[in-house]
């Protein structure tokens, strides 16, 4: 009876599992159909992404060049004597920025086509400009060679431009490297490792990064990162968005294997294309500036001003006469933002005003004792910012004087003939002469009269002078001897 019971429990879950299986499948069923249909649609628009990379690669890649350079060597060939010859020393890649009848201009990255020693550190000629490889060869798609004319290049960018007599080769377009968002695809491609042209696709990974590369050339350090496979070979090649548009230039990795991992670094389009349409144009960089120093403020230091952003950099500094002196900026002003794009890092803000150009009006958003404000500027080059930095410096000094080396005197050019003496070293040949402060020297016999600080730097080196001194309503020649 035990044993029949047993078996009748047994058969009834059997028959009720065989119910409940049934109806799983009966419900199974729609929805694999279901699945079946999103998997259709999913691969229709992954079909789509793809016919975009596509054609992405069809538009790129006539502009895309691969870069060799050559040395002048002298060899041996075994069987007469010592020989010179071009001997392969590297290669890259570059890309066509401009083209016209007269030619077309590629862009590369300068560690491409300048002479790096064994520190990776680019090596800088008896005339102090870099040296470039001795011979330039660019090969293009269609497996064309064609030798290049070395433009111009920006070490302090890791950029250079070369030219190449055939005209109108296809040029690319830049894009916005402002509006790149983490997430956006982007196509990269070159020539990497010597296997050919190839191209890779990814994703931007994160936008004003710095890791440090540049900033002993005193050069802007703010990339674009990718997981798009970049590897050796790559360098100068673009990296490109969806619509075919330079994003950037590929320039670095970061790998402990050499190869790539992932973090692939390239310089923003914005700034690419500045430097490359000066260096096409004037074949040097006029480096926009606007006259500030700056630094990162921490966290304790924004909680503490109240600024509403979690980011932001603060003026240290102002140079005398430059733009941001002009515009009313004052040291202790935090930037926030900078045509409307929030400033995290001093980086970010150097590589904002460096994509700039001369003659466009940057408007900066500013925080200054707890009130928000915009500020107008507008870029001046470096040299013009150095030259005002000269003349603030001359008049500071005809102002405060400078000093008579030696002799233990400062002098100052006033509204009065000759030149003021504005201090008297305690102690020093002046004092032991009588000489004292709002004295004045007239003039200095084998020199001439004295008008200007100019005057008085002329008689540093000399070890003695002889000079017409007025006192107290008299004057008279004293001589004075280190």
């Amino acid at each position: 009876m035990l044993l029949h019971s047993l078996i009748l429990r047994i058969l009834t879950c059997h028959l009720l599992l065989g119910l409940t299986v049934a109806g799983l499948l009966a419900v199974e069923a729609p929805r694999r159909e279901q699945i079946k249909a999103e998997l259709q649609q999913a691969s229709a628009d992954l079909a789509r992404l793809s016919r975009a990379v596509n054609l992405v690669h069809e538009l790129v890649a006539p502009s895309v060049v691969s870069i060799h350079t050559k040395e002048a060597r002298v060899v041996h060939n075994f069987r007469t004597a010592w020989v010179q010859r071009d001997v392969d020393v590297g290669e890259g890649s570059g890309f066509v920025f401009h083209s016209s009848n007269e030619g077309s201009w590629i862009v590369t990255n300068a560690h491409v086509v300048v002479r790096t020693d064994v520190d990776q550190q680019f090596v800088i000629g008896r005339n102090g400009q870099p040296v470039v490889y001795d011979t330039l060869q660019v090969i293009l798609t269609d497996n064309r060679e064609l030798r290049a004319e070395f433009i111009g290049v920006y070490i302090e960018s890791d950029l250079a431009v070369l030219k190449v007599k055939e005209p109108n080769l296809p040029a690319l377009e830049w894009a916005d490297s402002d509006q790149a968002k983490v997430g956006d695809w982007v196509v990269a491609l070159g020539y990497p490792l010597g296997v050919g042209y190839s191209a890779t696709s990814g994703i931007v990974s994160a936008t004003d990064r710095s890791i440090g590369i540049y900033q002993g050339a005193r050069g802007t350090d703010s990339f674009i990162q990718t997981d798009a496979a970049i590897n050796p070979g790559n360098s100068g090649g673009p990296l490109v968005d969806i619509n075919g548009h330079v994003l950037g230039i590929n320039a670095s990795i970061k790998t402990s294997t050499g190869a790539n991992i992932g973090l692939g670094f390239a310089i923003p389009a914005n700034l690419s294309r500045r430097i490359a349409d000066d260096l096409r144009t004037h074949g040097r960089v006029r480096r926009p500036m606007v006259g500030v120093n700056l630094d990162d403020l921490t966290k304790d230091q924004i909680k503490l001003l109240g600024i509403p952003q979690p980011q932001a950099v603060v003026i240290t500094s102002i140079a005398p006469e430059g733009p941001a002196a002009k515009a009313g900026l004052l040291a202790g002003d935090v930037i926030l933002e900078i045509n409307q794009s929030h400033i995290t890092r001093v980086q970010q803000f150097q590589s904002r005003v460096a994509s700039s150009m001369l003659g466009q009006v940057l408007t900066l958003r500013v925080w200054r004792s707890g009130k928000e404000m915009d500020v107008r500027l507008m870029p001046i080059s470096e040299e013009e910012l150095n030259a005002k930095l000269l003349i603030a410096v001359a008049a500071t000094a005809e102002r405060q004087g400078v000093p008579l080396a030696g002799f233990g005197l400062w002098l100052a050019v006033d509204d009065q003939a000759g030149l003021s003496i504005r201090r008297v070293e305690p102690g020093s040949v002046a004092e032991r002469a009588g000489l004292k402060v709002g004295d004045r020297l007239l003039h200095e016999h084998a020199q001439g009269p004295l008008r200007s600080t100019a005057d008085a730097n002329a008689l540093n080196g000399r070890t003695e002078i002889v000079v017409q001194v007025y006192q107290d309503g008299r004057s008279f020649w004293l001589k004075l001897r280190r």
